[in-house]
């Protein structure tokens, strides 16, 4: 590591690129705790994400219309605005005019810090996505599949968590994978209401040194390489839980 500080300090003395990142002590610290928190925001809006689309997808089985028709209004509304509108909307707007997001009169930290509500408007936007993909995985399924299970003696909820959703869950997985590669990708955000992840350090540290050109390189690599760990991730999960005879 030492070698490496060395070697781009002698790079910024000799070429002007400086990649303060990489051989000051101080700001790489600051960076990998923005790294740390982006990768912590993807994994919580991950979770949230997945809760939220697999119960919007098992109440749009139910039988009551008026409960259909408002899961199908929140899947419609968050997968045809954009998140960073959402997200203003969840911050500024519901998150002030209900006193959430504010500090109280005695400076008291608010009720939910930012990152709370990036968490938040992630796992709204991307359960709708992922509510639509289970939707279509569900109906992948083939029909005597499904009659197989009702001959058994299986009931229409008992089928369905059994059989029918393990094996919706197995064909979505890519699609999945898709969803969580965007929500990893989405993490970047979180720099609009001044949450400290990897875009946002980075804004920092170029403020100080003028060296965006570098920076949006790290940054750059950085999501790449996230992205890369994630998708790695999904092809072990895809393999493991692949069915013989469906699929590739």
């Amino acid at each position: 590591m030492e070698l490496i500080a060395q070697f781009f300090e002698e790079l910024y003395h000799r070429t002007g690129w400086n990649f303060s990142v990489l051989y000051n002590a101080w700001e790489a610290k600051k960076y990998v705790n923005g790294i740390y928190i982006a990768l912590e925001l993807a994994l919580w809006g991950l979770l949230g994400a997945m809760i939220i689309g697999a119960l919007c997808c098992f109440l749009r089985l139910v039988r009551f219309a008026p409960l259909r028709w408002l899961v199908t209004a929140y899947i419609e509304f968050f997968r045809n605005t954009p998140g960073l509108a959402q997200l203003y909307f969840l911050f500024f707007g519901l998150g002030s005019y209900f006193q959430l997001s504010t500090y109280g009169q005695n400076g008291e930290p608010p009720f939910l810090s930012p990152f709370k509500f990036v968490v938040i408007g992630l796992s709204l936007q991307y359960g709708a996505f992922v509510a639509e993909i289970l939707r279509a995985g569900i109906e992948a399924v083939p029909k005597t599949t499904k009659e197989a299970a009702e001959a058994l003696g299986y009931g229409r909820w008992a089928a369905l968590y059994h059989i029918v959703m393990p094996l919706a869950f197995r064909i979505s997985l890519p699609a999945l994978g898709n969803n969580m590669a965007q929500i990893v990708k989405s993490t970047a955000m979180a720099y609009a209401i001044a949450v400290p992840e990897a875009l946002y350090v980075a804004h920092e540290i170029w403020t100080e040194h003028f060296n965006v050109i570098e920076m949006m390189n790290v940054v750059l690599l950085t999501y790449l390489g996230m992205m890369w760990i994630f998708t790695l991730i999904v092809r072990l999960i895809e393999r493991w839980l692949h069915v013989p005879g469906m699929g590739r």
